[in-house]
């Protein structure tokens, strides 16, 4: 395949990958925790790093330099992660130590690239104590003063052992009672919610908003996240957290910064797909309402230009390279497109649009048809390893060439590509296309379609925690298939069956 080194190629004017990610290279967030709210899990999950339990926990001591990077062992080149001691314990010591790092790490004066980019604020769900005094004034206004540009979201963490203890409070008297399992568990999950808004939330909210309930002086995006220990246990509260923490950054204007935080969490596959479809809005350009391809620059430098910079925003695990493999391009364009476009997908890999071939006889509507396409296949097929790669309940995989041999041979044997493909070439946008936005909109449409043909992976928007505002229990109403006849049910006062048939 070509890839136009020479002096007089078109390559020149395509942004190199180490050169696309230059302004911001990694993701730099402050994580502020103790070793009982902050666990190794947290970093598992979101960033695809498996760190020793007791380095974590020592990470949050009251000894542990803040200025000092968590040593992530090289398994993620696009995140760095810097620690501290929460103000749980009212350290004044601690709290200056904290302010003074944040100010020196957000002012106009440094680099992009040096700057903290998020702050993680967790507290553990089971905790019992108030909110410190520090706390108060960290959240009442500190943060806004040393640095009022970064994000900080509050995590609860260990939010499942809350829901733990709150079942063991409940449920075995419960079902004493005559209470079926299915009803007890529909119960406990509002119950466990009510709870959780009568005392953890609520003494927060005290902290965080006024008596009309805005925030009194910055936003502060607050998510439920579970222990992540049990592999049996949902994630999907991690998946908030990675969905929340991205939203966050909107007051980032540097869209370098957003696209830090997608190349180093290694949770959603859909913010990758995103990301990657808005990279490939700059191989094209937009011309009285028309979607063209870049002029001057021929498909066959752009495609692997782009895969350069998708495997890296995709970031997998992949420690022999075998996302390097020279001909895996090629093969990964071959497995979707199919054998009446080969002739044309072969020359366009190949020769460049100014030698006499059928590329000639392209008009620019068909060519950035078949960029397009292309571009999408690309990012297909690294949505489906990264699904294959990232948090399962156990552990963090390790990208492996039988893993992307089995991918290949899916994408080839499956309907999906028919889907993509079809897709790409009935949008309207290359006769119409007022934005370039249109085309990101569009490949990750192709590739939302396409990966719900091919096997759901049962993504969607996260399960939210949901804020039930009635006091008491028996204002409860839940709707069920109950194991037990209603004359065999003792109740409480005022709760309705909804029985279904």
């Amino acid at each position: 395949m070509a890839t136009g080194n020479t002096a007089e190629s078109p390559l020149t004017q395509l942004t190199s990958p180490d050169e696309f990610f230059s302004s911001c290279p990694k993701f730099r967030i402050l994580v502020l925790g103790n070793p009982e709210s902050t666990k190794q899990e947290l970093f598992s999950k979101v960033f695809g790093v498996e760190l020793e339990k007791h380095l974590v926990a020592e990470a949050f001591e009251d000894s542990h330099d803040i200025e000092k990077e968590l040593d992530l062992e090289g398994q993620n080149e696009r995140l760095a992660i810097y620690t501290s001691p929460n103000f749980g314990s009212d350290d004044e010591a601690v709290y200056r130590r904290v302010c003074d790092f944040i100010a020196s790490r957000s002012s106009e004066s440094s680099e992009l690239k040096d700057r903290i980019h998020c702050i993680w604020y967790c507290v553990a769900s089971e905790e019992e104590r108030p909110v410190s005094h520090l706390e108060t004034r960290f959240f009442g206004g500190g943060l806004a003063t040393v640095a009022p540009h970064v994000p900080v979201l509050l995590l609860y963490t260990k939010y499942d052992d809350f829901v733990s203890r709150v079942e063991m409070d409940w449920s075995h008297n419960a079902q004493q009672r005559g209470l079926s399992k299915v009803a007890v568990t529909h119960i406990l999950k509002d119950l466990t919610t009510k709870r959780f808004e009568k005392t953890i939330k609520k003494r927060w909210d005290g902290v965080l908003l006024d008596e009309r309930g805005r925030y009194k002086v910055q936003p502060v995006p607050r998510v439920c996240v579970a222990s992540g220990t049990d592999p049996d246990s949902d994630d999907s509260s991690f998946e908030r957290l990675a969905a929340a923490t991205l939203d966050s950054l909107r007051e980032w204007k540097d869209w370098h910064v957003k696209m830090a935080f997608a190349s180093a969490q290694r949770n959603s596959a859909t913010i990758s797909t995103q990301f990657c479809a808005d990279a490939a809005t700059d191989y094209f350009t937009v011309d009285t309402g028309h979607a063209r391809k870049m002029q001057g620059v021929d498909i066959r430098d752009i495609v692997p230009n782009f895969f350069a910079k998708a495997i890296r925003i995709f970031n997998m695990r992949d420690t022999t390279a075998v996302l390097n493999q020279p001909n895996l391009l090629e093969r990964v364009l071959l497995a979707v497109f199919g054998a009446d476009q080969r002739p044309l997908l072969d020359e366009s890999l190949h020769r460049s649009s100014t030698e006499p071939s059928m590329l000639l006889n392209l008009s620019p509507h068909e060519r950035g048809v078949l960029l397009t396409q292309a571009l999408a296949s690309i990012v297909m097929f690294l949505d489906k390893l990264a699904d294959t790669q990232w948090p399962q309940s156990d552990a963090f995989h390790t990208l492996t060439s039988q893993t992307v041999e089995r991918e290949l041979r899916a994408v080839g044997a499956g309907h999906a590509k028919r889907e993509l493909l079809e897709t790409v070439e009935g949008s309207p946008i290359f006769a119409s296309c007022p934005l370039k936005a249109a085309i990101a909109d569009l490949i990750v449409k192709a590739v939302a379609l396409a990966d719900k043909i091919s096997s759901p992976h049962g993504r969607g928007a996260a399960r939210e925690i949901v804020v039930i505002d009635d006091s008491e229990l028996q204002e409860i109403s839940l709707s069920f298939v109950n194991d037990k006849g209603p004359d065999d049910m003792v109740l409480p006062c005022g709760l309705t069956i909804l029985p279904l048939n």
